[in-house]
């Protein structure tokens, strides 16, 4: 679970001592939520690895698919927080700035590199901005845009599991909605929105 500051003991705190406590800043929050990302990914590799072996030729093929999976997921976030640590953060608090950051293009902050997460939410706004929208109809809005989702897929070969694979590390999952008549596993445009880091550049 993400821990958001400050919380609401922060803001209690605050109260009683007649501190100020000034809100977070995003590019730090994005370092702080990438390495949560690596150490729970670097969990999980050594459990899949560390799994009992049963001999059976379909357990070992699912088991060797899980590694791969989880190895691709884990090189993409410990590159995503290189990049973080190594650049200069332009999310300061307005007034700490100096002139050379307020002329900066804005580059080292994390909403500057289109994720999958932006690609979703572009597919919900040419959508109409449902509020949500099943995994089938988003990965076929995503599979017609060009290029490649996080250096992995083509978006053109997306399935509704990868999409899942690609979502997952930044802390957006399908969930059961109900359409209609119908439940069906889906995304809440709320859920995408909150998995990109807030930034006032």
């Amino acid at each position: 679970m993400t821990t958001h500051f400050p919380s609401g003991l922060d803001d209690l705190t605050a109260a009683l001592t007649g501190f100020d406590i000034p809100q977070e800043n995003p590019h730090h929050r994005a370092i702080v939520d990438t390495h949560r990302r690596v150490q729970q990914l670097d969990a999980r590799l050594l459990a899949v690895a560390g799994g009992e072996p049963t001999g059976r030729l379909a357990d070992t093929g699912e088991q060797l698919e899980q590694l791969t999976d989880l190895l691709i997921l884990r090189v993409l976030a410990g590159a995503e927080l290189t990049r973080l640590l190594s650049t200069a953060c332009c999310c300061a608090p307005v007034g700490e700035q100096d002139a050379a950051y307020k002329a900066a293009d804005c580059r080292s902050c994390p909403q500057a590199a289109h994720t999958i997460v932006h690609a979703c939410l572009d597919a919900f706004a040419a959508a109409g901005d449902p509020a949500a929208m099943s995994s089938a109809e988003l990965t076929d809005h995503l599979r017609q845009l060009p290029g490649t989702a996080e250096d992995r897929w083509a978006y053109a070969e997306l399935t509704p599991k990868r999409l899942g694979y690609l979502l997952t590390p930044y802390g957006a999952r399908s969930r059961n909605i109900r359409f209609g008549a119908c439940q069906l596993k889906g995304y809440l445009r709320s859920s995408l929105t909150a998995a990109l880091p807030d930034c006032s550049c």
